[in-house]
């Protein structure tokens, strides 16, 4: 198999074989290769002078022909080339060769057994060694890792259903499903940041957009008379969000009007439309209007849609259907141009070609203040008060990603205390908002962020942005690419099929619950380990793939996809060799205060030698991961998957008991009336 890394040893060889390095001493194999190149030249040449007597001498006088200048330099080239072409293909076929020998050394032939029951291992031919711990919960953090050697392409954990063929085969994947998965948006005031086409670039807060809106305001002037129209999401969660902009308004129409040194603004050369928009949507203005005064007016007076459905692109469409050919009294045409308000995505994404398709005939760029979307999810949470009721809510579920079509990363939870990253900021807009302002020639301004999640640098992540493609486009690009249909399929199998996390505290092992609290966590770890399993399947048969694959994107998609799904297959057995083992030989407490038992991280791996090269390879595709995709999210969910070591140990603890009130206390009866005289609850509003 070629490799983008043969390929790059190829060159490299071939070039060291073609020119000395200044180091080597007269006589060098490099000098003896040119002479021997040059020696071929000359018996090419007198050949020539056997043929044609009648060719003049050659300018050195070392042969008793003469050929022009030209033909010398051709002759001499096109033998080099011959040469080093000659020496390529055999320095390719031996890197190629040992290449296939690097496979067949990573490929372990047994594999761990696929029977194993996580209820009732038999420990027979495994003597326990696991060393009971005194004292309280102290997690090992970050093992030891080492950058992951280059030729690793098979895991040793792989199942017989997972093996690559000879033939590579590629499952069908029906991406259709994977890509109907919903998509982006949301959060809170944050840094501001614009993504435009392939670039990123910076601005300050939201002053920092608002002065962008200004220059693109100016540069659409620079064409001829412009209307901008404003279009503001309804709903409850942007109401302090148009508030502030209201506010802002006088800022931009004062920058441009600073800004405007040839008045282009002036008399109804810049007019301005406010479109609210929710499940419905209603013009603010009767008329695109110059005056500030009934712009802010316009913003504050959106009223509140409680729907919780936006129209996004159906009014981005509409928009342009009614303003796109504006025309004034006299008949003179403004150049339109389209400034989406919103925290959420849109709900009727399904019309977003058509919004593309009719903005880009009238040539209406839109424009997009909105959020940034999450990493490889759809939800997120956020908190809203409602005016109305005076009632704060925290955690409301609202559409705020991904930042790519469909989702393309794993849903892995990490099994330890600290933080999960499921609202990890992708650094990119959401797929259908940002992909609206590319197609249209706008630009997608991030202009709130989370309050407690991470941002990261949009310049660093050039290399990794989503693919903005139509979703036709986009399942076809992913049908061609085995790596890329892997990602997706092992994507959708964990969303899927996921089991619930289980637990790593259990109570005494001579208590009654015990064992009834071991066969639960058992089963929810084997549910575990059957979904990472079959999301292997697709990752395994592809990774013969994965150096062809050219994408950054998705290069780092595949490589911590890969490590996680490994490193959490190793926890799993790890995870049923402890259980087993506690069951087998139940351990004593040594503290007389201690009345649970608590898994923790432990960095020798005992279930098999086979499980041990398994952790280390994926510590080694994890490292990699992180060595070669800084400063990403892939980088960091990484790192976080490497915090902690795969195998187990046990350590008593004390877990305070959990009191239960009795029926007939006063503290019961209390609680019982205050249920009967409460009200109706209160609706949770729609965001």
């Amino acid at each position: 198999m070629r490799t983008v890394g043969i390929r790059a040893a190829v060159r490299e060889q071939m070039v060291a074989r073609a020119r000395p390095r200044p180091s080597e001493p007269v006589g060098s194999d490099a000098e003896v290769e040119v002479a021997s190149q040059e020696t071929g030249f000359r018996a090419f040449l007198r050949g020539l002078d056997r043929r044609y007597p009648q060719a003049s001498r050659w300018v050195g006088g070392r042969l008793d022909i003469e050929v022009p200048a030209i033909l010398v330099s051709v002759g001499v080239h096109a033998v080099l080339m011959l040469g080093l072409g000659m020496a390529g293909l055999a320095v390719q076929h031996e890197v190629h060769r040992e290449f296939q020998s690097r496979v067949e050394e990573h490929t372990v032939l047994g594999e761990l057994e696929s029977k194993a029951d996580f209820q009732d291992l038999d420990m027979a031919d495994k003597p326990l060694t696991n060393t009971p711990v005194g004292g309280s919960f102290s997690p090992n953090l970050a093992p030891t890792v080492v950058s992951a050697p280059p030729g690793v392409n098979v895991d040793p954990m792989e199942s017989a259903s997972a093996k690559p063929a000879s033939n590579l085969q590629l499952a069908s994947l029906d991406v259709s499903q994977a890509t109907r998965v919903a998509v982006p948006t949301a959060t809170m005031l944050g840094q501001t940041v614009s993504i435009k086409g392939n670039g990123a670039e910076y601005a300050d807060g939201v002053d920092g957009a608002v002065d962008r809106i200004a220059q693109e305001i100016l540069g659409r002037l620079e064409k001829g008379r412009t209307l901008v129209i404003w279009a503001f999401d309804a709903s409850g969660s942007l109401s302090v969000e148009r508030e502030k902009l209201g506010k802002q308004i006088d800022t931009i129409y004062g920058h441009i009007a600073e800004l405007d040194g040839k008045d282009l603004s002036h008399d109804g050369g810049l007019l301005t439309s406010v479109v609210a928009f929710g499940n419905d949507r209603q013009a603010m203005t009767t008329a695109p209007t110059a005056d500030k005064a009934e712009i802010v007016s316009a913003i504050n007076s959106v009223p509140l849609d409680k729907t919780g459905n936006e129209t996004t692109f159906g009014t981005v469409a509409e928009i342009v259907r009614r303003w796109g050919n504006y025309k004034d009294a006299k008949g003179v045409r403004y150049h339109a141009m389209i400034i989406v308000v919103t925290d959420e995505v849109g709900d009727d994404e399904p019309r977003l070609e058509e919004a593309i398709d009719v903005a880009s005939r009238a040539k209406v760029p839109v424009y997009v203040l909105g959020s940034q979307a999450i990493f490889g999810r759809v939800m997120g949470k956020m908190d809203y008060f409602d005016p109305a009721t005076k009632i704060h809510y925290r955690g409301l579920e609202v559409r705020q990603g991904p930042e790519s079509v469909a989702l393309e990363q794993i849903k892995l939870p990490f099994w330890y205390d600290g933080y999960q990253y499921d609202m990890l900021d992708s650094g990119f807009g959401p797929y259908a908002l940002s992909r609206l302002a590319r197609a249209t020639g706008g630009i997608f301004f991030v202009t709130r962020m989370g309050p407690s999640r991470m941002g990261f640098d949009p310049v660093m992540m050039r290399e990794y942005k989503p693919d903005l493609l139509s979703r036709q486009q986009y399942e076809a690009a992913v049908a061609k690419n085995p790596i890329r249909q892997a990602v997706l399929e092992a994507a959708l199998i964990t969303q899927q099929r996921m089991g619930p996390q289980p637990s790593l505290t259990f109570p005494a092992a001579d208590g009654p619950e015990f064992k009834e609290v071991m066969a639960d966590n058992q089963t929810k770890a084997a549910l575990t380990a059957n979904a990472v399993d079959e999301a292997l399947v697709p990752i395994l048969r592809a990774a013969k793939m994965r150096d062809r694959e050219t994408s950054r994107r998705w290069q780092a998609h595949y490589d911590l996809i890969r490590g996680r799904l490994l490193a959490m297959k190793i926890r799993c057995y790890e995870y049923n060799w402890a259980c087993a083992s506690m069951k087998k030989d139940a351990l004593k407490f040594k503290n007389e205060t201690s009345n649970a038992w608590k898994l923790v991280p432990s960095e020798e791996i005992r279930y098999s030698d086979k499980a041990a090269s398994a952790a280390k390879q994926a510590k080694d595709l994890l490292q990699r991961v992180v060595d070669e995709h800084p400063n990403t999210p892939w980088a960091l969910l990484a790192k976080r998957e490497l915090k902690d070591a795969f195998g187990f140990k046990w350590v008593e603890t004390y877990v305070k008991p959990i009191e239960r009130p009795k029926m007939d206390s006063p503290a019961a009866k209390a609680k019982k009336e205050a249920m009967k005289t409460m009200a109706k609850p209160v609706e949770v509003p729609k965001l």
